[in-house]
């Protein structure tokens, strides 16, 4: 019997129904697996998951990463990244983000081989504050004028890691993350490799530049561009349950988180893959084609 849906969004995004991913067949991964080609955010709810049944969940739909933070990582299983806000005897974060805000960006594109596929999972959330939002960027790519889209289509953007919170307490582990992960570029649109559908790639935060520009010629095609992608009729936010298993796509996605009381605890754990090339748009099928 095919999977139960229904819309997160009148124009993108898809929660599946009634389905324990702790007893996950064949036929049914493949049902998600098609939503997900289609469709860049899903919702599941409901579920009840270790962290070694989320990481093999993750592994059916491609290659597993490790966060170049090790700080971040679970002990006993490294494929999983800690958020949170939860703090050790000694007082140090256990995770990333404590409980401040989350700006718009993605996962991973400071990354030369950058890894596409997310999976969040809801272990403790607050009953308010601290709402995940999703930005479609092939919706944000479809609002430009056709002069602003001939104009983008073949640029590159210049890519670094930055810290996503604005949180005062200052997290650990980042000493030297800019040494580890040097400054990279990446194809500023995307397409789908079954239907040739655009996207745009870039990151509000981390994009800093464009190949070949100086700043004061591409800071203003920058601000256009996150502007668009980040309109108010492009974006679906979440209130999290515990729970929930939200995963996306980076390459077609941006996400924020808002902040919420650094007094209640909140834990989510998350895993990311490498998405394969020929089902999904990535940044490395992009650049393998220029």
């Amino acid at each position: 019997m095919p999977l139960k849906t229904r819309p997160l969004h009148d124009k993108f995004g898809v929660e599946i129904l009634d389905v324990d991913l702790r007893r996950l067949d064949d036929a049914q991964a493949s049902e998600i697996e098609a939503l997900w080609i289609l469709h860049p955010v899903l919702l599941i709810r409901d579920q009840l998951l270790d962290e070694q049944e989320q990481v093999e969940f993750s592994q059916r739909f491609g290659k597993i990463n490790l966060h170049v933070r090790t700080d971040i990582r679970s002990r006993s299983n490294p494929e999983v990244v800690l958020i949170s806000n939860l703090r050790t005897e000694a007082g140090a974060n256990i995770g990333a983000l404590a409980s401040g805000e989350a700006s718009w960006h993605m996962d991973s594109c400071y990354k030369p081989d950058p890894d596409t596929g997310c999976f969040l999972y809801a272990v403790e959330v607050p009953a308010t504050g601290g709402r995940t939002s999703w930005a479609n960027l092939q919706l944000a790519w479809d609002s430009l004028p056709a002069r602003t889209q001939e104009s983008v289509e073949n640029l590159r953007g210049e890519f670094a890691y930055q810290i996503y919170s604005v949180d005062k307490q200052t997290e650990k582990g980042l000493d030297g993350i800019r040494t580890r992960t040097p400054d990279v570029v990446h194809p500023m649109v995307l397409s789908e490799p079954r239907t040739g559908r655009k996207g745009l790639y870039l990151d509000p935060m981390q994009t800093f530049g464009i190949e070949g520009m100086t700043p004061e010629h591409s800071e203003p095609i920058l601000d256009e561009l996150k502007a668009a992608a980040t309109q108010a009729d492009l974006v679906w936010e979440h209130s999290w349950k515990r729970g929930d298993l939200v995963m996306w796509d980076n390459a077609r996605v941006l996400h924020r988180r808002e902040p919420f009381d650094e007094n209640v605890p909140r834990l989510l754990k998350r895993t990311t893959i490498f998405m394969p090339q020929d089902k999904y748009p990535t940044p490395q099928a992009a650049s393998a084609k220029r």
